[in-house]
């Protein structure tokens, strides 16, 4: 029987990242995507533009699939709007199985009052999650700390256990110094690091969104996290190399392949 996942998180319109990449990460491991469409992104005068839907029709999308759908796992991506963190949480309280929290905090500079209330919101949420999946930045605003090193890495991961995360892993990427594009990952116990060559590639716009899909993808099919962190990792490193130019020069992932597929050739 196909296993169904559903991702709440925002539309980007040039299905880079969110919805759009999850719901491809989630056919190329053969299970079967499901949406709740938080806000829209689009781009106007070269900025991102994001547009937030109403709570209620958040609550009305969630209501919708509860009553049709056994769900096997949730990924949750940008949020934005602090009443539908609320919803959210309501939503994942009695669910059992794989949840993955990537907490994007997507706020201008000036909008701090607000951020900090959005992030004390998302940190609510961290103990009904399997994993969580910040990037550099968005760990630096959750532990309230910068980061340059692994030494500060592992300090961050750490706070974020202490705020009732079950499990961390913070995705390096480019901002970490040398040549490898390293994640790092810890549950409480053991910090484990996830490392391969940086590419020369500018097609990375959805990164973070697939490795966090792939992550929830590999918990519903089974997998142990380090597990799910490696082949996930493996996911997004080929999803970089294979990824699709925007007229900008700037671009997208994509794995352009199926999973089951690839492993028999």
């Amino acid at each position: 029987m196909t296993k169904t996942v559903l991702t709440i998180a925002g539309s980007d319109t040039l299905a880079g990242g969110g919805l759009q990449s999850d719901l491809k990460t989630f056919e190329n491991h053969h299970l079967f995507g499901l949406t709740a469409i938080t806000c829209i992104a689009v781009i106007k005068d070269h900025q991102f533009e994001i547009n937030d839907l109403s709570p209620s029709l958040l609550q009305d999308q969630l209501m919708s699939i509860k009553q049709e759908v056994t769900l096997s796992g949730i990924k949750l991506g940008l949020i934005h709007d602090i009443a539908s963190l609320l919803i959210v949480k309501k939503f994942l309280a009695d669910f059992i199985g794989p949840i993955v929290i990537d907490p994007v905090m997507a706020f201008k500079e000036s909008d701090q009052i607000y951020s900090q209330a959005y992030r004390n919101g998302l940190i609510e949420l961290f103990p009904l999650a399997t994993i969580i999946t910040p990037n550099l930045k968005e760990a630096e605003l959750l532990s309230q700390q910068v980061i340059t090193n692994l030494d500060q890495m592992k300090q961050a991961a750490q706070i974020m256990i202490d705020l009732g995360a079950p499990a961390v892993v913070i995705k390096g990427g480019e901002r970490l110094a040398g040549d490898l594009a390293s994640d790092l990952f810890y549950d409480g116990n053991t910090y484990q690091l996830f490392s391969k060559p940086k590419l020369a590639k500018t097609t990375i716009n959805g990164a973070g969104c697939t490795f966090a899909s792939a992550i929830t993808s590999n918990l519903v099919l089974g997998k142990d996290l380090p597990t799910a962190i490696a082949n996930s990792k493996d996911f997004v490193y080929q999803s970089i190399q294979r990824g699709i130019i925007l007229n900008s020069g700037e671009g997208n992932v994509w794995y352009g392949k199926d999973v089951e597929t690839e492993e028999k050739a």
